[in-house]
């Protein structure tokens, strides 16, 4: 739950310039807020303030942690109020993309995100965050995402089921019920950034809305957008989604519905000041999760200060995978990982890379955390790997018997899991040592970890050393979320590299990098 309010501050800690504060009682956020702020945040004039409740009715011990208000600075430049300046891309004309009336100058960077599909838009929540942590060389006020809403909402899509006075009242209130609808999958994607998205210069491209003229004549219907007051008066009534640092604008064609062009990259400048625009289609959940090593090297490129650099790569910042020599070159992949939701996501990063080694999959280790009874968990995981046999592979053609070996991860127990992965080691590189005269100067075995001798993966040059040493490893050991490499494991590395960033990235979106280093060519 998240509370707004529109308030203005101006004090020395924001330069006279003002802030929007919104005001938050969801526990997690807060904390996530607060901890990036004091991270990083705050030396760009981000604030958060815990405060309390001067109700009776709520309990002391619990004003700490549920409420606070953060201060987001405003920004360097504003938007035009002139609709006719806000456009989404056309398919024919690029050009057409929303842009700012700068005062003085415009943002570093620019995200077009087309989304294909109204489920499809609290999923890039996550992908505002790794962009934001990405973003190591450029100031969070001077990243722009605009998120183009490329689909048709249906208000009353469960018009049939309703009685017929249902029915003549939520025909007059179609682009009302559209509204709200449009507020609370904005809520979501915010809640899923972990507050993130609030950090962001974020844009919101209106969707447009079907509006029915018969209750009965699914054909007679009209296709009208959604106006911004609309959606301002649904976020006002609404003070669990309202957030003011969103700009929101209208599409005023409908003809102009974004669908391609994914991977293009331009090169923009707004009042003089250099920026760099990329375009990304986001129509599958997976999209997002592809889409990071393009958001890393897109964020190296136009942060490096070697702009010859920057200027050399624009136009091929993601070249073609390439299949490896041979599957023995593929080394073993090790994921810790604590929530069997992030199982299928991974699975499925695997087996999309599937044309440049189908020993990916076989590969993959999952080590869990250690179970009390040893049995709960890995059902879960076991679970979760089934339904990708039965729901992906057989569609693909592959029977579940044919891929029992090929394409199934080997699960196991953190406690467990040296011996077991000393022994796999042995066995992928051919030899029969016993795993207990073992030594890491035999193997490649790299970290995806912070260290003082780790290698750091470049985004402009992936035929740095850390992509070399990717490459010829042995084994690629990925840590929890939470607490990193386990001890009993750390132990088995000798090499490490670390993906740049402000704070830790989540799993899936630093495995999709690190792929991306492995398989690429340039």
């Amino acid at each position: 739950m998240t509370h707004i309010s529109y308030i203005t501050m101006r004090n020395n800690n924001y330069n006279n310039s003002g802030a929007i504060a919104t005001r938050l009682t969801n526990p997690g956020i807060i904390d996530r807020l607060e901890q990036d702020i004091q991270d990083y945040l705050h030396e760009f004039g981000f604030k958060i303030e815990r405060e309390q409740n001067e109700s009776d009715d709520v309990d002391q011990t619990l004003q700490k942690d549920h409420q606070a208000v953060i201060f987001i600075p405003t920004l360097p430049y504003s938007y035009s109020n002139n609709r006719d300046d806000c456009t989404t891309a056309s398919i024919n004309n690029k050009n057409t993309n929303i842009t700012p009336t700068t005062s003085s100058s415009g943002p570093i960077g620019t995200l077009h995100l087309h989304i294909q599909n109204e489920s499809l838009l609290p999923t890039v929540g996550p992908l505002l965050r790794t962009l934001l942590r990405l973003a190591v060389h450029i100031p969070p006020q001077s990243l722009r995402a605009i998120l183009y809403c490329d689909f048709i909402l249906d208000p009353l899509h469960k018009l049939s089921k309703m009685s017929a006075l249902q029915q003549r009242d939520h025909l007059g209130r179609q682009e009302e019920i559209a509204a709200r609808k449009m507020v609370n999958a904005v809520h979501m994607l915010v809640r899923n950034s972990m507050g993130s998205a609030l950090c962001l210069d974020m844009v919101i491209v209106l969707p447009c809305y079907w509006r029915r003229r018969d209750a009965d004549d699914d054909d007679g219907k009209e296709c009208l957008f959604i106006s911004k007051v609309a959606v301002e008066q649904a976020m006002e009534s609404n003070h669990d989604a309202c957030y003011p640092s969103i700009h929101l604008e209208e599409l005023i064609d409908t003809d102009i519905i974004y669908n391609g062009c994914a991977n293009n990259i331009d090169d923009t400048s707004d009042g003089g000041a250099e920026s760099a625009s990329i375009q990304l289609s986001v129509s599958t959940r997976m999209c997002t999760v592809r889409h990071q090593p393009l958001l890393f090297r897109w964020l190296h490129q136009i942060g490096s200060n070697n702009q010859s650099v920057a200027e050399e790569t624009a136009h091929s910042i993601l070249p073609p995978l390439t299949p490896r020599l041979g599957d023995h070159e593929m080394p073993l992949i090790v994921a810790c990982i604590e929530k069997p939701g992030n199982l299928h996501r991974i699975l499925m990063l695997c087996h999309q890379y599937r044309h440049c080694s189908n020993s990916v999959l076989s590969n993959l280790i999952v080590v869990m955390p250690d179970d009390g009874e040893r049995s709960g968990l890995k059902q879960l995981f076991q679970g979760a790997i089934d339904h990708f046999r039965e729901t992906i592979l057989n569609q693909d053609g592959a029977s579940v018997h044919d891929s029992d070996e090929d394409c199934v991860p080997t699960l196991m127990y953190e406690g467990e899991a040296v011996p077991l992965l000393w022994s796999r080691l042995h066995q992928h590189n051919g030899k029969q040592q016993d795993e207990r005269t073992s030594s890491p100067q035999e193997h490649s075995i790299i970290g995806i970890d912070l260290h003082p001798n780790a290698l750091t993966l470049s985004g402009y040059d992936y035929t740095s050393q850390a992509q070399v040493a990717l490459v010829n490893a042995d084994a690629v050991i990925f840590g929890y979320e939470s607490t990193g490499i386990p001890r009993n494991i750390d132990d088995m590395l000798n090499n490490w590299v670390q993906i740049p960033s402000r704070s830790s990235i989540n799993l899936v979106a630093a495995m999709s990098i690190i792929f991306d280093a492995m398989f690429s060519t340039s």
